[in-house]
């Protein structure tokens, strides 16, 4: 069985971003782990969790520092009280990333594991 990170159905005429935009963080809890994204692009505040911050070293903490500037992809959720949430996030320096790559969601072969669970016979 694979399983994989999803996000919930949009609702009928929910947006996605196509592209990723520029914006700033407003705010970031390292102890919740998520913290609120702005940008001029998107017509609101943007809810962000920390599995959505790319890292350039893979397994690293991700974490972002109010006035950080980032670049997001974003879609229209209702999330803690926001109207929409980061799909994927980035600091303005880091390197490129392939935005439409499932690449961070631990998709690849080595990532799997299979379980077996036995039962004992009554």
């Amino acid at each position: 069985m694979r399983i994989r990170n999803s996000h919930q159905s949009l609702p009928a005429g929910g947006t996605i971003s196509s592209h990723p935009v520029h914006g700033t963080v407003r705010s970031w809890d390292d102890e919740s782990g998520w913290g609120v994204l702005a940008s001029p692009d998107v017509p609101g505040e943007v809810w962000a969790h920390f599995s959505a911050v790319h890292t350039t070293d893979p397994g690293a903490f991700a974490s972002l520092e109010p006035g950080e500037a980032v670049l997001f992809t974003w879609e229209e959720a209702d999330q803690d009280g926001y109207s929409y949430r980061a799909l994927r996030v980035r600091r303005s320096g880091d390197p490129e990333i392939d935005w439409e790559s499932d690449e961070d969601e631990g998709d690849d072969e080595d990532s799997m594991s299979d379980v077996r669970i036995d039962f004992d016979p009554e």
